[in-house]
């Protein structure tokens, strides 16, 4: 292992390097921090030994350019006139540790084990934090295998998809399938919290819900079994999460749309004169929160070139800089403003005002949207 002492007192130089010697180490040394740098430049140190005060340059001067050019080097200040400021102002600057002078050979060797030992420990917390997200990029595209990333082309509608999950993995849900009735099923939900155990969660409901629409279950009795079949998963867990889902079917052929609605934020429905429906007139508590729970449904008779809207509040919550939300009102201007354009073309444009309103801020929530607009009966 490499040590680079730089001081500019020669018996410190001389003292350090003989102890380190003496218990195996490779040393190096510099009487000025110029010339420290000029070595640390020129080849790669394992633990760079500097003094707080030098001639030529600070040595907080010298840790941040050292961790610039090596960051995981261990660097180590010596600070004289010993106090409880000058070590924090050490460990501030970037430094692994620090040694107070007089200097002692044991603590210096003490210091120098610890140091290395914290450096090892950051490895391998590197190395599991880089194999973490290689498991998450794995999950996220198994994920993505299960939601559908293109919609199906059904006969007289036009469907289009917006997805994208807050962190690798995410706890929204969409889901659009085909029945052998040519009836095409709608669903749209949003697990409570974020990351594997909403991925979970979600990939949960999918299946039930998938089951369920084989089996020819109402939207109704589709949402009593999976608040049936995710109560007990969901008060298990600790932090007790809960799942809201709308689920419906809509037949293409006459405009009917039956629905049932677990605590989900209600699907807009968009008419050519401009009148906007919210789909509420059926609901019930999310699901996963108590058992035995009641679900009820109902009906809507949708016309040509009426636009559904389902989305998950990342959409309308979405934030800005500012701390101010999208908010419902922004989606509705955006959609009633584009009336005419087809699904794909109406995600685009919420996507881009979403985009431009959030601007530099965080991505805080999975962002899901359908649209689904009639073109004939």
């Amino acid at each position: 292992m490499k040590i680079l002492i730089i001081d500019d007192e020669p018996e410190i130089r001389q003292t350090l390097a003989f102890v380190l010697e003496d218990e195996g180490y490779e040393t190096y040394t510099a009487g000025t921090g110029l010339e420290g740098l000029k070595n640390v430049e020129s080849q790669k140190f394992d633990i760079v030994i500097t003094d707080l005060r030098l001639p030529d340059l600070d040595g907080m001067e010298i840790v941040g350019k050292v961790k610039k050019i090596h960051p995981d080097t261990i660097v180590v200040m010596i600070t004289g006139h010993f106090s409880i400021e000058n070590a924090v102002e050490a460990i501030r600057a970037g430094a692994d540790d620090y040694i107070p002078k007089p200097l002692n050979a044991e603590e210096v060797l003490m210091k120098l084990e610890k140091a290395i030992e914290m450096r090892r420990l950051k490895d391998e917390n590197l190395l599991f934090h880089r194999h973490l997200e290689m498991e998450l990029e794995i999950a996220r595209k198994i994920q993505q295998t299960l939601l559908p990333q293109q919609p199906p082309i059904v006969a007289g509608l036009d469907i289009g998809i917006f997805n994208q999950p807050a962190k690798q993995v995410g706890g929204d849900y969409h889901d659009l399938i085909v029945l052998p009735t040519g009836e095409l099923g709608i669903a749209i939900g949003d697990v409570s919290g974020k990351g594997m155990p909403a991925a979970l969660l979600m990939a949960n409901v999918q299946a039930s819900i998938r089951r369920c629409s084989e089996n020819k279950h109402s939207p109704m009795e589709i949402m009593k079994r999976i608040n049936d079949a995710l109560c007990p998963i969901c008060q298990f867990i600790e932090e007790h999460r809960f799942v809201t889902i709308f689920c419906s079917i809509l037949d293409p052929s006459s405009g009917e749309l039956v629905y049932s609605n677990a605590g989900h934020n209600y699907p807009l429905v968009f008419k050519q004169n401009g009148t906007i429906y919210p789909l509420s007139a059926s609901g019930g508590i999310p699901c996963g929160i108590l058992e035995d729970a009641c679900y009820d449904e109902a009906h809507i008779k949708l016309e040509p070139y009426d636009i559904v809207i389902f989305y998950t509040d990342g959409i309308t919550e979405s934030m800005n800089s500012d701390g101010v939300i999208f908010g419902e009102e922004k989606l509705i201007d955006i959609v009633s403003k584009n009336l005419d354009l087809d699904s794909n073309a109406i995600i685009a444009c919420m996507y881009e005002e979403v985009s431009r309103f959030i601007g530099d801020s965080p991505q805080y929530d999975d962002m899901t949207i359908m649209s689904v607009k009639l073109t004939a009966i």
